[in-house]
């Protein structure tokens, strides 16, 4: 990414602030996706609602008995947040369907003013097409994130894996299954169809996420990001090592540092999502001439917002979901920050980013 490219996107892409309180007003809704793990009831705390705000909740199927939908909708409504039958939206984390026409009608029946999407314990899918419900509305849109204190797999649960050779095995105190890939039709893309296919890949802790999307899309180019996490720094150098394979069989595409660490030079924080939008569009801006881009949204929440800015702005890009079949209990555990994006009215912030890239990309070449 050019020195240029990031400054711009710097000054154009709203930051993160940390928060503990949740302002809701009349016309305010508020989309959440309850889960199993500690931080889905983050969403319930620090609220402070002051007229006739509403709430959304999507039921994950297929289901998993263990996520908390009742008891953050208890707490919602206790709080004075309308959240009606019709108001419960099933998502099939495998089948997706008209689940976007579904939220747009709701959003509309609820006259919204503001939208604000706690992420914390959404699938990243649900993220990409909850996001892509609020194109071409006139509300502002929020996103706020629940950090955990705790991922799997710890530290010592990697090194013993590692350890004991198992290559393939460090994910498995994360995933129990893989699904398969899991398309939905607003985030397709036919262009380019005849030209070889570049695929982006974020980074994780299951490595057969990566080889399951290979091994369905066969891709010309393979352009893997790193993450970078702000606080458990040990995971960047175990995501590294748990991609090295992949990685050296795609070496040209994805160079190490210069300064020796073995860790990949293409990397991200896995917080701070401008970093990932940076390096999608300066991805997009070279390959997309010759190549059909791909995109897999396989890294952290944050990251999967900068995916979904990369997709609005460039329709061409085409989206691919590597699913897994669940999640351990020992995803995570605890409750860290709470983060608050203020994405504004999304129409007008991609029209300022479309401006720095025309500046960075188009006027430099003329």
């Amino acid at each position: 990414m050019t020195r240029q490219l990031q400054s711009s996107l710097m000054q154009t892409l709203p930051g993160m602030v940390r928060t503990e309180e949740i302002a809701l007003t009349t016309g305010d809704v508020l989309v959440h996706a309850p889960g199993f793990e500690d931080r889905t009831l983050a969403v319930t705390r620090g609220l402070n609602v002051n007229g006739k705000a509403s709430g959304i909740l999507l039921r994950y199927e297929p289901a998993n008995a263990t996520n908390r939908l009742a008891e953050v909708r208890s707490s919602l409504e206790k709080q004075g947040i309308a959240v009606s039958d019709d108001d419960v939206l099933t998502y099939d984390r495998f089948l997706p369907g008209d689940f976007e026409d579904r939220l747009r009608l709701r959003f509309k029946l609820l006259s919204a003013q503001r939208v604000v999407i706690d992420i914390s314990t959404m699938s990243k899918l649900a993220i990409l097409l909850v996001l892509n419900a609020c194109l071409g509305s006139e509300f502002d849109v929020d996103v706020i994130y629940s950090e955990a204190q705790h991922y799997g797999p710890t530290k010592e649960e990697f090194a013993n894996a590692k350890k004991a050779g198992k290559i393939q095995q460090p994910s498995l105190h994360v995933f129990n299954g893989i699904h398969g890939v899991v398309r939905a039709d607003s985030l397709a893309s036919v262009a380019m169809q005849g030209q070889s296919t570049a695929a982006i890949v974020f980074m994780s802790f299951n490595d057969a996420l990566t080889q399951l999307l290979l091994n369905t899309v066969y891709p010309g180019r393979l352009f893997l990001i790193n993450g970078k996490p702000p606080v458990h720094s040990w995971r960047e150098a175990a995501m590294a090592w748990v991609h090295e394979q992949v990685r050296r069989e795609w070496n040209e595409d994805n160079p190490l540092e210069p300064s020796g660490s073995n860790l990949p030079a293409r990397t991200a924080s896995t917080l701070d999502y401008r970093e990932s939008v940076g390096i999608l569009l300066d991805l997009y801006w070279k390959l997309s001439t010759n190549h059909r881009v791909l995109l897999a949204p396989s890294g952290s929440k944050m990251q999967t917002v900068a995916c979904f800015l990369a997709k609005a702005l460039h329709p061409d890009i085409h989206i691919e979901y590597p699913s897994p079949e669940g999640f351990a209990k020992e995803y995570s555990t605890g409750t860290g920050d709470r983060w608050l994006l203020p994405l504004g009215k999304l129409g007008r912030l991609l029209s300022e980013i479309e401006g720095a890239e025309r500046q960075n990309f188009l006027e430099i070449a003329i």
